[in-house]
């Protein structure tokens, strides 16, 4: 009787206040917890670089490929750019929308 009693009032349903009382008082209450931490674990794979190893969130799609990859394993997209390269694509960008399309 011992290890079983012991188990339980573990889980809580020795019947102590009803079942689902002692239950959802005793080890039940995690039931949530958990199902946080795994959704949690489930987008972080989801959206994980498809290069085996890497760690990083995946925002880059490979053309013609399914795959999905981070900033430094992308074939073409390997290196952030600089100040000057980002205030000269703006530039460009501005003189683009100024001339008369024709």
């Amino acid at each position: 009787m011992g290890v079983g009693h012991w188990l339980l009032n573990f889980f809580g349903i020795s019947n102590l206040s009803g079942y689902g009382y002692g239950f959802f008082s005793g080890i039940g209450s995690d039931l949530g917890e958990v199902a946080l931490i795994v959704a949690i674990i489930a987008v972080y794979r989801k959206h994980n670089c498809h290069a085996q190893g890497c760690w990083r969130i995946s925002r880059h799609p490979v053309e013609g490929t399914p795959w999905v990859v981070c900033r430094k394993h992308h074939p073409v997209i390997n290196k952030a750019p600089t100040a000057a390269q980002i205030a000269e694509d703006h530039r460009q960008a501005q003189q683009r929308a100024q001339s008369p399309a024709g």
